[in-house]
């Protein structure tokens, strides 16, 4: 009777634990690796990383392209103009 008692408290106990484990220490658990992953593909693509802001709140910074000098197509070659010839 005893053995029972004791194989029973340890389900219990086990249950129990499994339960708790659950329900706190798997949110955390699945809030850390978010977090990991979402710096890593931060990180990776390029993004700056929010912590490290560096500009003051309300400055605009426009990014432009450079304006590149016309194309000289002169050298390029002729243009032949193209017929159909029917066989």
């Amino acid at each position: 009777m005893e053995a029972l008692l004791r194989f029973l408290f340890i389900v219990v106990l086990i249950y129990y634990g499994f339960k708790l484990f659950i329900r706190y220490a798997m949110p955390w658990l699945l809030a850390r690796f978010m977090k990991k992953q979402q710096d890593k593909f931060n990180n990776m693509s390029g993004f700056p990383n929010a912590n490290n802001n560096q500009t003051k709140e309300g400055e605009v910074h426009i990014k432009t392209k450079q304006s590149s000098k016309t194309k000289d197509d002169t050298d390029f070659g002729e243009y032949v103009d193209f017929e159909d010839i029917k066989e």
